[in-house]
């Protein structure tokens, strides 16, 4: 199965999500959100727009309660992962599901 992915440049994601551009260079900084090509200048980064909510919710955590980038990386990464956690255990109970139902005729 295919992803398909949808990308948004550095400035496009300032101008429509309005964030300021430091705060964006603070997210791949730490690590939250990284572009697909980092090593370009970051006039030229893009982002898969999948990453735009944890953008999001990294400002939030930072701007509203006051967290410092590092603690603002640490939850990011755990959200992530309960995340993932959640999404492979839905489908292990698919699979479960369709399991029983095949037993059961």
């Amino acid at each position: 199965m295919s992803e398909t992915l949808f990308s948004i440049s550095f400035d496009e994601l300032c101008e429509l999500e309005g964030i300021e551009s430091h705060y964006v260079v603070q997210v791949v900084e730490y690590g939250i959100v990284m572009p697909f090509n980092k090593k370009a200048n970051q006039e030229s980064w893009l982002f898969d727009t999948k990453g735009i909510p944890w953008i999001q919710k990294a400002l939030r955590l930072h701007l509203d309660l006051e967290i410092d980038w590092v603690a603002v990386a640490m939850v990011i990464d755990l959200m992530q992962q309960k995340q993932a956690l959640q999404s492979e255990n839905e489908a292990f109970q698919r699979q479960i599901e369709r399991f029983v139902k095949i037993e059961t005729r």
